[in-house]
């Protein structure tokens, strides 16, 4: 049974309110002046009541102290002039809400911050789905911000909740990523992409760590230039290091002094598939003769951008001329004649197919990946 809170949170953009009746007004000022928008705060206070009370406890704050009994919380002004009782759980779920209100504008700030401005005047929408901040580091660090924030900006679909790779759903761990999708005024797809981004829980620090750890245990991929998968934070993962700089590929990461250094990207690999992803990108990129260009960066396109969800195939197949898609690995540009596909890790690696043929090759990828 959902629980009838005594406050309500709104949001503006720029702070979030907490309104209430005035026999809980000293919950909405306990909120407000103790914790503000101090997420570690929130967390801390969460914590106490996380479990169960326990036994009678007091917590003091600069205006506001905590008095529990053993059955009902007192939230009492420090001078002693206004107070009110609150039920354990009540207040435990006042503080679940406030923490995601918080979160979700400090995640939209941080967004907003991190783009800054975006090229040529584009919206927020258009630039993350073009890819405009891929080129900053490693492809997780791109954004960190809860789900709700990307529904929240105009224009971004998230991905659907089925094509969430290993670790994320229910365990708060692992990396997490989200299809996104440019809309115009009818709700046409204009423009796509895949980002990856952090849940909240996950630590930056401890993937810095753990990249460099699972790069001595990661093994580069056959025909793709500078690709590796390995393991990081128990997320199976694909990556790219800079082939120019680490001269010896393919070879076991263990042997490059410094590789860590040179990865541009990773990103989380979808849930099992049951086949040999690796060999079925290679065969299906085989399957034509008429690629005009390298023919590695189909084969990455397939791996990496299509990998082996059904998501995908649907969302390609039922794209029109003149769409564009920022992927993990390549960027698609599809013409009445013919698809471009443009690797972002590998400057210059770009091959073109024409569209009929592309699309017997994703026909003949869906096949080898059958389970």
């Amino acid at each position: 049974m959902a629980i009838s809170l005594p406050v309500r949170f709104r949001s503006d953009g720029v702070r979030v309110a907490v309104e209430t009746d005035p026999l809980h007004a000293p919950l909405r000022d306990f909120l407000i002046n103790d914790l503000g928008e101090d997420v570690s705060a929130i967390a801390r206070a969460q914590g106490r009541l996380s479990g169960g009370p326990g036994g009678p406890w007091q917590e003091l704050y600069r205006y506001h102290r905590l008095d529990f009994d053993g059955t009902i919380v007192h939230v009492r002004d420090v001078g002693g002039w206004a107070s009110c009782d609150l039920d354990p759980a009540v207040l435990r779920q006042c503080l679940d809400e406030y923490l995601q209100e918080v979160g979700a504008l400090k995640g939209r700030q941080s967004l907003e911050r991190d783009l800054g401005q975006t090229r040529d005047g584009e919206p927020v929408a258009t630039s993350l789905a073009l890819g405009a901040v891929s080129q900053r580091t490693q492809g997780w660090g791109l954004i960190q911000t809860p789900r709700a924030v990307l529904e929240d900006l105009a224009g971004l679909t998230p991905h659907p909740d089925a094509c969430l790779p290993h670790g994320v759903l229910g365990t708060g761990s692992g990396a997490c990523w989200a299809d996104l999708a440019v809309l115009d005024e009818t709700g046409t797809r204009l423009r796509g992409g895949t980002k990856t981004f952090m849940p909240r829980g996950i630590d930056p620090e401890r993937l810095i760590g753990e990249l460099g750890n699972a790069l001595t245990q990661a093994r580069f991929l056959k025909g793709v230039p500078g690709a590796w998968s390995g393991v990081i934070a128990g997320v199976p993962v694909h990556g790219y290091v800079d082939p120019e700089a680490v001269l010896r590929l393919p070879c076991e990461p263990i042997e490059i002094g410094g590789v860590a250094r040179r990865v541009k990207v990773f990103f989380p690999e979808l849930a099992d598939s049951g086949v040999d992803l690796e060999t079925a990108a290679s065969s299906a990129s085989a399957f034509t003769d008429a690629v005009l260009g390298p023919r590695h960066v189909l084969t990455a396109f397939l791996m990496h951008d299509v990998q082996s969800h059904r998501h995908h195939l649907e969302v390609v197949r039922a794209a029109r001329p003149g769409w564009e898609h920022t992927g993990n690995a390549c960027h698609l540009r599809l013409d009445v004649q013919t698809v471009r596909l443009e690797h972002l890790w590998l400057p210059g690696h770009t091959c073109e197919i024409p569209t009929g043929e592309f699309a017997g090759v994703l026909y003949e990828y869906e096949r080898l990946t059958a389970t």
